[in-house]
C-alpha cells in the first residue's frame, strides 16, 4: 500500500512539473509579444483576413477606407524570422525580418499586454495599429487598380485615405478604354510610416488615335469647302484680284500633332494648339488685262481642341482656332 502512495506521489509530482513546464514554455513561446506578431503574421500568410483584422484591432480613425483590406491584395509571406524585441516601458517592439513577392523587408510593431488567461498567460494586443495609412490620388480619372483589382476612388484629384496590411506589396495604376498610369508599386513595411501614392492617368494610344482621326476628318471636312475662307475652320487666305475663274480648291498638307493633355476640369481634356499646312489652288482673273491665271499657296493655320465624352466611350470634339496664315 506504501508503494502505491509514493509512485501516487511520484505521478502527481511528474504533472505538477509537466504542468509548470508547459506554462512556462507557453509564457516564452505562445503569450508573448513576438509570439502574438508571429500569430497575425500567420493571418496574413493563409490569406486569413478576418484573423488578421481581430487581431489588428479597431481602425485608427473613421475617416480611412477599409477598400484595400481584402484578400485579393495579399501576397504570399515566406521566410518569418522575429528578429529582436526591445522593451520600453509597457510597449515592445517586435522586429521581423520576411520575405514577400519576392523581396526581402523588416517590419517592426508595437504590441503591450491587455490582459491574461487565467491569471498565469498574458494576453497581447497592438499597441499602435499595424495597417499602414496610404494617401492616395487618383488623378484625371475616377478608379484605379490594386494588385489587378479595381476600386474606385471617392473623388477625382483630390487624396483619399485608405489602410492596408503591413507586410504587403501593393502595385497600384489605371487601365481603361482611352486611359492608363503607369504602374506604381507601394512596399509597406512598418505600419508607422506613412505613404503618398499618385496615380496619373493619361491618354493612351486608343485615346490619341481616336482623336486624330476626328481632327483629319474635320480639316477634310474643312478642305472640301470651295471659298476662300472655309466657314468654322482654323484657315483661309484672300487674293488680289477679287475675279475668280474657279472655285477655290483646298487640301490638307500637314496634319497639325495632336497631344492630349488633362485639364483641371474632370473629364475634359485639350489638344493644345498645333501648327498645320493647308494648301489653296484656284484660278483668279488679272483686274487689269483679263487674263486668266493660276493662284497657288500654301496656307499655315493654328488649331487646338478641347476633348469631352459623351457617355463612357463617345469622344467629342470642340475646336479651338488659332489666326490662319
Amino acid at each position: 500500500m506504501r508503494a502505491l502512495w509514493v509512485r501516487l506521489a511520484i505521478a502527481g509530482g511528474l504533472l505538477v512539473v509537466a504542468f509548470v513546464t508547459a506554462v512556462i514554455v507557453l509564457n516564452q513561446t505562445v503569450y508573448t509579444p513576438a509570439g502574438f506578431v508571429r500569430g497575425y503574421l500567420d493571418a496574413l500568410a493563409r490569406h486569413d483576413v478576418a484573423a488578421a483584422l481581430a487581431m489588428a484591432g479597431p481602425s485608427p480613425t473613421s475617416s480611412t477606407r477599409t477598400d484595400l483590406l481584402t484578400v485579393e491584395l495579399l501576397r504570399d509571406l515566406d521566410s518569418v524570422t522575429i528578429a529582436e524585441t526591445d522593451v520600453e516601458g509597457d510597449v515592445h517592439t517586435v522586429t521581423v525580418d520576411y520575405r514577400m513577392a519576392g523581396r526581402d523587408g523588416t517590419a517592426a510593431f508595437q504590441v503591450e499586454q491587455v490582459g491574461s488567461v487565467l491569471g498565469m498567460f498574458p494576453t497581447w494586443g497592438f499597441a499602435a495599429t499595424p495597417l499602414a495609412q496610404i494617401e492616395l490620388t487618383v488623378q484625371h480619372a475616377r478608379d484605379f487598380t490594386a494588385n489587378g483589382v479595381r476600386f474606385v476612388a471617392p473623388v477625382q484629384d483630390v487624396p483619399s485615405s485608405y489602410l492596408a496590411f503591413t507586410p504587403g506589396v501593393i502595385v497600384f495604376g489605371h487601365e481603361s478604354a482611352y486611359l492608363r498610369a503607369d504602374p506604381t508599386t507601394l512596399v509597406l513595411g512598418s505600419p508607422s510610416i506613412e505613404r503618398s501614392v499618385l496615380v496619373g492617368a493619361q491618354a493612351n494610344d486608343v485615346f490619341t488615335s481616336v482623336v486624330e482621326e476626328q481632327v483629319r476628318a474635320y480639316l477634310d471636312e474643312c478642305a472640301t469647302q470651295q471659298r476662300l475662307f472655309p466657314a468654322g475652320c482654323p484657315f483661309g487666305h484672300g487674293v488680289a484680284d477679287p475675279r475668280l475663274a474657279s472655285a477655290p480648291a483646298w487640301s490638307i498638307v500637314q496634319y497639325p500633332d495632336v497631344v492630349i493633355r488633362p485639364t483641371a476640369t474632370p473629364g475634359e481634356w485639350t489638344v493644345p494648339q498645333a501648327t498645320g499646312v493647308a494648301r489653296l489652288q484656284v484660278d483668279v482673273v488679272d483686274t487689269y488685262d483679263g487674263s486668266v491665271y493660276a493662284f497657288d499657296t500654301q496656307v499655315e493655320f493654328s488649331l487646338g481642341f478641347v476633348v469631352t465624352f459623351v457617355g463612357a466611350s463617345e469622344v467629342v470634339l470642340t475646336p479651338m482656332l488659332g489666326e490662319g496664315g
